[in-house]
């Protein structure tokens, strides 16, 4: 089953490039695949399968099926009548949740995020709000231009997110056709919080071991 790609942070060969800026959910990465002849049938963590006796997200599975298990069933098969299979990203969360870490007692949730299909990959950021754009998926922060000044809104949570932003958007090429890029944008004060918890090791991790970018932090 596809996992999901790491998204590398803000990126300054996309300026000027337009995007949607999608709310960066604070969670766990969970997947769930989806098949035209057996429904839903496999899930998993980013990097491991689980099943609804797994003690880690083995819940998660439980709350997206009652949640979104019918209405997505019905959208595959009414909107992509020639795909025979997705895999659907969502992010398993709680109240107080931070950086992967769930406090217990917190109530749960799941929420949709991305949707691949089969042999074809992630859909563009547009199909995915207009054909699942009714159902919970994460708040919009921002349709517009990839710029300097909205990455500085997001590095000073100028919006007041909890974590930051993930900006989707499509470049056309003429040997390719059209690429579907990720950036993500994090508020500087979420990345502070990391270093405070789990100390600079843990925080370049989370820079994807940039140490250019680690370095701008300190």
């Amino acid at each position: 089953m596809k996992s999901y790609d790491k998204i590398p942070y803000w990126n300054q060969g996309l300026f000027d490039q337009d995007c949607i800026a999608f709310d960066k959910i604070d969670g766990s990465n969970m997947r769930f695949e989806w098949g035209r002849k057996r429904g839903w049938y496999k899930f998993g963590t980013r990097s491991i399968m689980i099943d609804r006796s797994s003690e880690h997200l083995g819940k998660g599975i439980e709350i997206f099926l009652d949640k979104y298990g019918d209405n997505l069933d019905r959208v595959f098969r009414e909107k992509y009548k020639r795909v025979e299979s997705f895999v659907v990203f969502a992010e398993f969360v709680g109240e107080n949740s931070f950086a992967g870490q769930h406090e217990e007692s917190d109530k749960k949730d799941v929420i949709l995020f991305d949707v691949s299909q089969y042999k074809r990959g992630i859909i563009s950021p547009y199909e995915f709000v207009e054909n699942f754009g009714h159902l919970h998926i994460p708040k919009i922060i921002y349709n517009g231009k990839y710029t300097h000044e909205f990455i500085d809104s997001i590095k000073n949570n100028d919006f007041n997110l909890k974590e930051g932003v993930i900006c989707k958007g499509m470049t056309k090429t003429k040997k390719d056709g059209n690429i579907i890029w990720m950036s993500k944008v994090k508020s500087l004060q979420w990345l502070e919080e990391v270093r405070k918890k789990f100390g600079n090791k843990a925080l370049l991790e989370e820079l994807n071991n940039d140490v250019e970018l680690f370095n701008s932090l300190s």
